[in-house]
């Protein structure tokens, strides 16, 4: 890890801040192909997401994007459930925020995968202009492939599928990380930034965005923490104990490990303001 990245990660853990991707930050790579491990997850689309829209829109425009998220997953080649008759390996859970016009729609889109109520992953479509009929299907394919990409879901994909992971690091046994340009970390942090004054004027909603595309940007444990406040402010009790739980698995030595515990016992209790 770069002194930069430290410094900058240090400071996400003592606020609000958060993460949020607003697509390629320059010097990207392209996206490599999606892992055996996570081609064999099985997923369910949950019919409980969370919509908000402005202006005049399609009625139908919610389930036009589940359908457009279902179709991509299916087209990765994962297998997607339908129902409750079986249970998946991920739930993904589909949040639309979107303002429409006779025309265009503009907006963003968020998965998150998670395993038993708990946030394995995320991925966050930029905020975006596109024709009306085209917007499901251009967001689903940005929110799903980067979901499918992410280091949180391949890590639970190769636990959950340890023979895959084998084959993946006996044909690619010298592969390290990539540490992250001074172009994403200088990103992640104007998130980060823009995050915090959001959240310090009470404007959670937008908090949320700018700290999850800071997550999107550099995906450190210590941004979950972030996300998971602003869930809290929202009165998302469901969400925040998901990513308080996330960040505490991925960050097992985190510095505010009891305090996130309390915290978690207490939303889950409903003992809380």
């Amino acid at each position: 890890m770069t002194r930069s990245l430290a410094l900058l990660l240090s400071v996400a853990v003592l606020g609000c801040g958060g993460s949020l991707s607003s697509g390629s930050p320059p010097g990207v790579a392209p996206m490599p192909e999606i892992s055996a491990a996570v081609r064999a997850l099985r997923v369910r689309v949950l019919e409980d997401m969370a919509f908000g829209a402005n202006g005049d829109r399609d009625s139908r425009f919610n389930e036009q994007m589940k359908a457009a998220v279902q179709a991509e997953l299916g087209h990765a080649g994962l297998t997607v459930l339908h129902g409750q008759d079986e249970k998946p390996d991920i739930d993904v859970r589909l949040e639309i925020r979107v303002t429409a016009g006779v025309y265009l729609v503009h907006g963003h889109v968020t998965l998150t995968a998670q395993s038993d109520d708990t946030a394995v992953a995320i991925a966050v479509t930029p905020d975006e202009f596109h024709r009306a009929g085209e917007f499901p299907l251009i967001a689903a394919e940005k929110a799903v492939q980067a979901l499918l990409h992410s280091p949180g879901l391949a890590e639970f994909a190769e636990k959950k599928n340890p023979r895959l992971a084998a084959v993946r690091n006996e044909r690619h046994p010298a592969s390290t990380e990539t540490k992250p340009s001074p172009e994403i970390l200088a990103g992640a942090k104007e998130h980060f930034n823009q995050g915090n004054r959001h959240f310090e004027l009470g404007h959670f909603q937008e908090a949320l965005g700018e700290f999850e595309a800071a997550y999107m940007a550099v995906p450190d444990p210590a941004f979950l923490f972030n996300i998971a406040q602003c869930h809290r402010k929202m009165g998302h009790d469901k969400e925040a104990v998901g990513f308080y739980k996330s960040y505490l698995r991925n960050a097992p030595n985190a510095p505010n490990r009891a305090d996130v515990q309390k915290r978690i016992q207490e939303l889950e209790s409903g003992k809380h303001n």
